[in-house]
């Protein structure tokens, strides 16, 4: 529900912003038909762009080492588990049951208004006046039009009079304006709190009236014998909402248009606003993500020299003079003692250009450990395990791990992916989200993880190391009703692996020697999938081994 109110609430701002626009710039002009566009625009914009999310254009991609190579550990499944009884008497529920039956009144008004259209179109003749084709009504009415429907009662006008209603009718017809006043009725019905919304709508009925007396007098019926005539009907009750009707009010001001000037062409410049508003519009309504995003990739960017890792998206890339930093020890005094090594791993084309590439650690107690200062592994000999291995680890998340109760209200599901650092004590440090779902399970996801017990370390070399790994937290809404739920599901994110052209699986990748390797080539996405279809679709990484 939260994610709607949101949603009305955008809907409604952009309806106020583009009244106000219209008011103030675009009203006093003599431009009907631009008006008309702009009017329905407004609309159409102000209900689609809440959908539109430019955040996957903004946010970069995580290094492709980083997202394909974590250790991938099963999904983990959690549906509600004693859920507590809420009572459906609160604020919220009780707004929204009054929203939905206003709403509900308004669209059943509109189809009252459509059964008296039609139940006149049946009782009514269909036959041809001055060679149009009109709906004949031996009945008192206001002339009025539906679509290519005009209905009206020729007894009761002169020849010219009816002329002129069959001009202005036709008007109507030929140009769909029974379309753009069902369009504002729609969005009164959805936004009938909002004064904007109605008036919008009153604007469209009198902007279409505006094109059909000009369409009167340019086909060359005298002004001033239409203008009485229109004020002869102005008492006239209106016979339908839905329909156009001829003498539809205020009149004072479809007079003073007919008389007023034609604005100059120059004034057609200032309908270029519609672009730096709607684009303001859409900016605003996507600066939280816009934020979101930079902080991503604030964090996927802010790479220290000490940990550097080259990669293209669509192109095949090199990983070339990779340089790792170990992290502080704890229980180590400050020392000036350094250990030092060399990894290499080179492009055929870099043989000459060889650099060598030291790997630094240096035991401070005093200074804090940051996340890109630590030397991590993707894949070590072995690996960290939970105490009492995989299936305690899941028993124990399912004793741990809760179902928040706000996210069960508001009907919130779906995938939270969680990335942590298993450091060489064991203990889970650095947990982020990966794959964003909603703030509310993403607390949850990142509770469970950071209070996880402390891990056997993996090691690489006999010695014990910082491993990453990444857990996928399924949150499935099975009814309040249900028992407590727990089950794991493997998804498949892994990366295709080729060595020397021929496909291995990640275990074999895990045994070759790295001092045999001559190059590494990543693929990534639309490269990827390209060269190697679907087995592609979750990247390649490309191993090529010293001849």
């Amino acid at each position: 529900m939260e994610n709607l109110l949101i949603y009305i609430i955008k809907v409604n701002i952009s309806l106020i912003l583009f009244y106000l626009c219209y008011k103030l710039v675009f009203q006093r002009d003599t431009f009907w038909l631009l008006r008309r566009m702009y009017l329905l625009l407004s609309i159409l914009f102000s209900f689609a762009y809440p959908l539109i999310s430019v955040e996957g254009w903004l946010k970069k991609q995580e290094p492709i080492m980083t997202a394909i190579a974590s250790i991938q550990l099963d999904e983990f499944i959690i549906t509600p588990s004693g859920v507590e009884k809420v009572s459906i008497f609160t604020v919220e529920n009780v707004l929204w049951v009054v929203f939905g039956l206003i709403a509900l009144f308004l669209f059943l008004r509109v189809c009252v208004q459509l059964f008296s259209i039609i139940k006149r179109r049946i009782k009514g003749t269909k036959e041809e006046l001055q060679g149009v084709s009109i709906i004949r009504m031996n009945e008192k009415i206001t002339p009025f039009s539906f679509f290519n429907w005009i209905f009206i009662n020729p007894l009761l006008h002169n020849r010219s009079e009816t002329a002129e209603i069959l001009e202005h009718e036709q008007t109507h017809a030929r140009q769909w304006h029974s379309l753009d006043v069902i369009i504002g009725q729609i969005q009164t019905m959805l936004c009938w709190f909002n004064p904007a919304a109605w008036l919008m709508e009153r604007e469209i009925r009198i902007n279409l009236e505006f094109l059909a007396d000009h369409q009167v007098l340019k086909s060359g019926f005298e002004p001033k014998n239409y203008q009485y005539h229109l004020i002869k009907l102005t008492y006239e009750p209106a016979d339908s909402k839905l329909a156009n009707q001829f003498n539809v009010s205020p009149i004072k001001k479809r007079i003073k248009m007919m008389n007023s000037k034609k604005t100059k062409k120059t004034g057609l410049i200032k309908y270029a606003l519609i672009i730096p508003v709607a684009l303001t519009v859409l900016i605003v309504s996507n600066m939280q993500d816009m934020i979101a995003a930079s902080k991503a990739n604030a964090e996927n960017t802010t790479v220290k020299e000490s940990n550097s890792v080259l990669v293209s998206v669509s192109e095949p890339t090199v990983l070339t003079n990779v340089e790792f930093q170990q992290p502080p020890k704890k229980e180590e005094p400050k020392s000036k003692d350094v250990e030092s090594a060399t990894i290499t791993v080179v492009s055929e084309n870099e043989v000459n250009k060889l650099e060598q590439v030291t790997v630094m650690g240096y035991g401070t107690q005093d200074n804090p450990v940051l996340e890109n200062e630590l030397k991590v592994f993707e894949v070590v000999e072995i690996p960290p395990a939970f105490p009492g291995g995989d299936k305690a680890m899941y028993q124990w998340l399912a004793q741990n791990i809760k179902y928040p109760v706000e996210a069960q209200k508001q009907k919130i599901e779906g995938r939270v992916i969680v990335q942590f650092i298993v450091d060489e004590t064991g203990k889970v440090i650095f947990p982020k989200v990966v794959r964003r779902m909603d703030p509310i399970l993403e607390a949850e996801a990142l509770r469970i993880v950071s209070s996880m017990p402390d891990w056997i370390p993996g090691k690489q070399s006999g010695k014990a190391v910082n491993v990453r790994y990444v857990l996928p937290i399924q949150f499935k809404l099975t009814g309040p009703t249900s028992s407590p739920k727990h089950e794991t599901a493997k998804i498949d994110m892994n990366p295709l692996v080729l060595l020397d052209g021929e496909t291995i699986s990640h275990e074999r990748m895990n045994e070759i020697d790295p001092n045999t390797i001559q190059e590494i080539n990543v693929l990534k996405d639309q490269a990827s999938i390209s060269m190697y279809g679907e087995k592609g679709k979750n990247g390649v990484i490309l191993i090529k081994l010293i001849k």
